[in-house]
């Protein structure tokens, strides 16, 4: 069911969708079988969204990104983005162009997922999370409330990072300007867990199964199958 306060200009819409009062749905738009998209929701022109997808109230769908003059990095991506079967996008989420989520995966209420991410199946990005710029996270990995995954940072699957963490791409604090081959972020391998607080510094390696502790500082890289803790953080025992 369509409503008649919304604005849906695509024809590519499969069936069975639901569009909600003063919804806009813009050309070229694709909303697979069964797809929900709320009151107030937009969906913007080169929108892929693969059948069951919901999308709550005031929710934007296909942000295009701009620097207004003020970023350093350059600003290119491409005018499309792709979000998979039952996925839902919680209300206010700003969801940039130039991403993929995944099938069944939750986007919480107010989070931002920029440009070049990649989101894999069944994650959980919670509540006013922020991924920047060109971030993969792998399969099933959650991120909880309020933590920042900083531009080029890669996250394997299975991995657990609780609320407020923070990572970081630039040990220079933007003093030297971007360059693409010096701006990364931390590395967090398969099955890591990361506790409330915790801050991870440019180009660290987490490595596979290791956990690093509530409010910890990770300076360097992490062994794999380590607890380490602390500021700076050390290893304390094995996992």
């Amino acid at each position: 069911m369509i409503s008649e306060r919304a604005t849906v200009r695509t024809s590519e819409v499969g069936r069975g969708v639901v569009v909600g009062d003063f919804a806009v749905v813009e050309e070229g738009v694709v909303l697979g079988d069964g797809v929900v998209v709320h009151p107030l929701a937009v969906i913007r022109t080169g929108a892929v969204l693969a059948a069951g997808v919901e999308v709550f109230p005031g929710a934007l769908i296909g942000r295009e990104p701009k620097g207004a003059g003020a970023t350093a990095r350059p600003i290119s991506f491409r005018r499309h983005l792709y979000i998979g079967e039952h996925t839902q996008i919680g209300p206010h989420a700003i969801i940039y162009y130039d991403t993929r989520i995944g099938a069944s995966t939750l986007i919480g209420d107010g989070a931002s997922i920029r440009e070049g991410c990649v989101v894999g199946d069944r994650c959980i990005i919670a509540r006013y999370v922020t991924l920047n710029y060109h971030v993969t996270v792998g399969d099933r990995t959650k991120i909880m409330d309020l933590s920042h995954i900083t531009g080029n940072t890669k996250i394997g699957e299975d991995v657990f990072i609780s609320t407020l963490v923070a990572t970081t791409n630039d040990n220079a604090l933007g003093a030297k300007g971007y360059d693409e081959e010096g701006i990364k972020g931390p590395t967090i391998c398969r099955g890591v867990m990361v506790g409330a607080g915790a801050n991870i510094l440019p180009r660290v390696v987490v490595g596979e199964g290791a956990i690093v502790g509530a409010g910890a500082v990770v300076t360097g890289d992490v062994p794999p199958h380590k607890l380490v803790t602390g500021i700076p953080a050390r290893v304390v025992r094995n996992v």
